[in-house]
């Protein structure tokens, strides 16, 4: 290689380096264990959990749900609850099997749950969405019902052709 393009070549990274270095980081990103929002109202997230309102004897002991957002809106979202369930609802879920659940003897494993969302592994009944996340567990041994649910965000709506 001639001198001159050796000098023109060290010359160029030189220039690139510089440039690189002195350019500003992007922002951190959100950590998958720090959500944007977090919501426990217990009726709002019973409804989101249910698709139905609660019923005067359902007692809802905990809830919580959690949204990861962006600029194009919510990307990921889960949420727990805990209840004792009424009949109305137990019916609902078990019987009329409103979510199409199939029983199971295990479940995936639930990772990052509130500490309130514990029970015995042996003391309840399991149901899971069979292409989802949904999961029940009913316990064998006192009236109460946890659930939880996780799933990607909502995609914005591709704007129509305006070709014909």
């Amino acid at each position: 290689m001639k001198p001159a393009l050796c000098v023109l070549a060290v010359a160029a990274l030189a220039g690139l380096g510089w440039l690189l270095a002195t350019r500003p980081a992007p922002p951190p990103e959100r950590s998958a264990a720090s959500p944007t929002a977090t919501l426990s109202d217990p009726v709002a997230v019973f409804q989101r959990a249910f698709w139905k309102r609660p019923a005067a004897d359902d007692t809802i002991l905990h809830a919580e749900r959690r949204e990861w957002s962006g600029a194009d809106g919510v990307q990921k979202w889960q949420w727990f609850i805990a209840v004792e369930p009424s009949a109305a609802l137990l019916k609902y879920l078990r019987d009329d099997n409103a979510f199409s659940l199939v029983p199971a003897t295990s479940a995936p494993a639930i990772t990052d749950a509130p500490a309130w969302f514990a029970f015995p592994p042996g003391d309840v009944d399991i149901l899971l969405a069979p292409h989802g996340n949904l999961r029940l567990f009913f316990s064998k041994t006192k009236r109460r019902l946890y659930a939880t649910d996780a799933g990607a965000g909502f995609l914005s709506a591709t704007p129509e052709s305006t070709k014909h």
